[in-house]
């Protein structure tokens, strides 16, 4: 499998090329930037007392396309972040919502089939008010995949940072769909390599309720997990290692679990033990 795998038409270059303009903000929310497929724009909030500056991209594909997750699948573009600017201003973190499995021909991709929001988090240096380009790159897919860049400059005034009740609320909205964190009622309890399977055990918070579990590795490539059996209380489930790509190995790599469990979705880094008999 490959990460990379598009069909770009000649306009979709063309698109490339030339969306480099910057779109200039002097509110919270900064304008729409808009392609085949789909539109983009950034929410800046002021930075708090120690310079962390609370941000979000919102992504609104067009009907009938799609954008993606961290880890895309065979063939998506995961969003990309760069920011620049004055007063030591920099790039932390993005985080991401809830994703769906989507069926795009024959293959299976992690992503969004309607508006999404990623939460962003910069730093500048404390008490300032920095001037900050905001560069997004994603992919909004259908019968092919359009690359997507657009920059969003936020100046250094105080109206370009005033966020209002609607700003605060998407916020808020986006930050309750991200995914929770491993807890005492729901988490990953064990995973290790077998003779030719790997083993995961979850404790999960309604045994009864419908599951999805899904691994990522930072390769690119996604793995849905078949369905699994209950075990001491604990929720097993045996992935062959025929569903991995010919070239990974479940040792190595930055591996992710992603766990649907009714109305409730976990996500944890995963360390897969050594072979056990």
């Amino acid at each position: 499998m490959q990460r990379w795998i598009y069909q770009i038409s000649a306009a979709a270059i063309l698109g490339l090329l030339s969306c480099a303009s910057a779109i200039h903000a002097q509110a919270a929310a900064t304008p729409w930037a808009e392609d085949m497929g789909g539109r983009m724009r950034v929410i800046v909030t002021p930075p708090a007392s120690d310079g962390t500056i609370r941000a979000a991209l919102q992504v609104e594909p067009d009907p009938g396309f799609i954008t993606y997750w961290r880890e895309p699948g065979e063939s998506g573009i995961p969003p990309q972040i760069d920011v620049t600017g004055t007063d030591g201003v920099r790039f932390q973190a993005i985080e991401y919502p809830v994703p769906k499995r989507l069926k795009i021909a024959a293959a299976t991709d992690m992503g969004y089939d309607g508006p999404v929001t990623f939460p962003l988090e910069l730093k500048a240096e404390p008490g300032t008010l920095p001037a900050l380009t905001v560069s997004a790159f994603i992919g909004l897919c259908k019968d092919i995949c359009i690359p997507f860049q657009a920059s969003f400059e936020i100046a250094p005034e105080e109206k370009a940072f005033e966020e209002t009740p609607v700003e605060r609320a998407i916020l808020a909205v986006a930050r309750a769909s991200l995914p929770e964190k491993p807890s005492a009622d729901f988490q990953v309890d064990d995973a290790f390599v077998g003779p030719d399977f790997i083993r995961i055990s979850l404790t999960l918070p309604d045994v009864d309720a419908a599951r999805e579990i899904t691994l990522a590795n930072s390769s690119g490539y996604i793995v849905e997990a078949p369905a699994g059996r209950l075990a001491d209380g604990h929720y097993v489930i045996d992935i062959p290692l025929s569903a991995l790509p010919q070239d990974a190995d479940p040792e190595h790599g930055d591996w992710l679990l992603l766990a649907k469990s009714g109305d409730r979705t976990m996500e944890t880094p995963l360390v897969i033990a050594r072979m056990r008999p």
